[in-house]
């Protein structure tokens, strides 16, 4: 099985971040979570496991750790979203819900 960097652990860029609340995490998927980002509070997310490693036998079988995305000069980060995505009112939102999948 896939070994993962515990999304708890991921303090990166550390000049930044000072704490981490994960508050959704899927092994095989994506965590999301609620992050002191330069003092405010924010919601990032990130692929656990990014697609080419899928092909990796190493980093499958575990010998590996998975680094997922985003990654930044080896280390994972946190991408984090605007702050209007939660804001039902914004562009950004409406344009989410507009979208028919």
């Amino acid at each position: 099985m896939a070994n993962y960097r515990d999304p708890k652990t991921i303090y990166s860029p550390q000049d930044m971040i000072t704490d981490v609340d994960v508050i959704f995490e899927d092994h095989d998927t994506v965590s999301i979570a609620k992050i002191k980002w330069n003092d405010n509070n924010v919601i990032g997310i990130r692929w656990n496991i990014a697609l080419r490693e899928w092909d990796d036998t190493d980093k499958m079988n575990g010998t590996k750790e998975c680094l997922g995305l985003p990654i930044s000069r080896g280390y994972p980060t946190w991408f984090i979203l605007p702050d209007q995505i939660l804001d039902k009112n914004s562009d950004i939102r409406k344009a989410i819900d507009s979208i028919k999948l």
